[in-house]
């Protein structure tokens, strides 16, 4: 008797570490894919400079394509031969998180490098499920999952934003999530797998509570990390000093409309812009032709929109500007040129009318001839609006932003109180 309860207690132990090592591995997996991901950001700008120079930006785009076509194949297979599943809404749904992979990589095709994170947030998706599905038993695995990967891709933009050169962006934090989201409701709709239980349980709902609590209060802190804030951290400890060099995360900005061009936004009132025009436009002239033929992420880095938000958002107009214009010239079809020399001449537009005595002394205004040529190209009077210094929650000020979160939490709180009461 004694041998066989020492037999069991041995099976039972051998069980254990092997459920245990399983969920180490699934998780080391999910840790080395965030490092990856995180390792690529300081590079990132020398992988798109090598792969542009030799095979172009859009190689990144077909290369997003040709994964998405290839695990989608892969996974039809896999259902269809090995698992034998007959049924059509699987692969509908496959079929429409496949699409849409697709669809949102056209939309970035201006910016192809920007669906790259569609491969590395999709692969870590997979990971996060193959991991919380060792843990989370019932159908909240996808959310916890979701969850998970919106939080690591945060902090993946906020490491973008310590690196010189590179910057945060909230459409990327909405990338990253969309690329893991999409990968759940595959595996959700299109994959079906098994769970252990039909029910989702209480303490799941606690793991969904803590996860999407943490993204709020995490998105509240970058929204809130604006420039004075920036500056105050860095006076208080020096080692950051190097932060108010960088573009912050959030800002306050006002959208400027004008009947000639359309609309465009800046850090400066109308009227500051056209005082500084008019105060500062010999020196302002001046740095611009000194830095023509220098680095354009260096003077942007020197000139930033902590201690110079006029020259900042000037110097990004003309960039804008004269890569429109390239654009144009280089266009194979008819609509992109109209469209590229569009965007070109509003951009001049607002240079002209705004930064105009800066703009005439710095060495970029446009000839009339430049000008003339492409005006009967395009129709100058349709409503332009520069995504210059534009930030998608221009509208939501700080107040709000926070009264929304707390109202979140003390309804995130009241839910789990009810649900452990029952």
């Amino acid at each position: 008797m004694g041998d066989l309860f020492l037999r069991i207690n041995f099976i039972q132990s051998t069980k254990v570490i092997q459920k245990g090592q399983k969920r180490f591995f699934a998780w080391l997996w999910v840790a080395l894919c965030a490092a990856a991901i995180f390792l690529v950001v300081p590079t990132a700008r020398a992988i798109q400079k090598f792969v542009g120079e030799r095979w172009g930006r859009s190689f990144f785009g077909f290369l997003v394509i040709a994964v998405v076509a290839a695990t989608f194949l892969g996974v039809l297979s896999w259902l269809m031969i090995r698992l034998k599943i007959r049924a059509v809404s699987n692969y509908i749904w496959l079929a429409a998180c496949a699409a849409l992979y697709l669809y949102f990589t056209l939309k970035l095709w201006r910016n192809p490098e920007e669906a790259v994170h569609f491969l590395e947030y999709g692969l870590l998706g997979f990971f996060l499920f193959r991991a919380w599905r060792l843990i989370v038993l019932d159908k909240a695995v996808y959310l916890i999952s979701f969850l998970t990967g919106t939080i690591i891709g945060t902090f993946d933009e906020i490491l973008q934003w310590l690196m010189p050169g590179r910057y945060w962006d909230i459409r990327d934090v909405g990338l990253n999530a969309l690329a893991v989201g999409l990968f759940q409701i595959a595996l959700w709709q299109g994959v079906r797998p098994k769970l252990a239980s039909p029910r989702i349980a209480v303490k799941s709902i606690r793991k969904v509570s803590v996860l999407f609590a943490m993204n709020l209060l995490l998105l509240g802190l970058c929204m809130s990390n604006t420039p004075d804030r920036v500056a105050a951290l860095a006076g208080r400890f020096p080692a950051l000093a190097f932060l108010e060099k960088e573009e912050p995360m959030r800002e306050f900005k006002m959208k400027h409309k004008d009947p000639e061009i359309g609309s465009f936004y800046s850090r400066l009132t109308v009227e500051r812009l056209k005082v500084t025009d008019f105060e500062k436009s010999a020196e302002y002239g001046r740095i611009l032709r000194e830095w023509k033929d220098k680095d354009y992420n260096e003077f942007l880095e020197t000139f930033n929109t902590l201690n110079n938000p006029f020259l900042y958002e000037m110097r990004v107009h003309i960039f804008r500007r004269d890569r429109k214009y390239e654009e144009g010239q280089k266009a194979g079809s008819a609509r992109r040129k109209k469209e590229a020399f569009f965007t070109a001449f509003k951009e001049n537009m607002i240079l002209e009318k705004y930064f105009g005595r800066t703009l005439r002394s710095s060495g970029y205004p446009w000839d009339r001839e430049k000008a003339a040529a492409i005006e009967p190209l395009i129709d100058k009077d349709a409503a332009y609006t520069s995504p210059v210094s534009k930030d998608l929650f221009h509208w939501l000020s700080e107040a709000a932003m926070w009264i929304g979160i707390f109202v979140a939490l003390i309804a995130l709180i009241a839910t789990n109180i009810v649900l452990s009461r029952r």
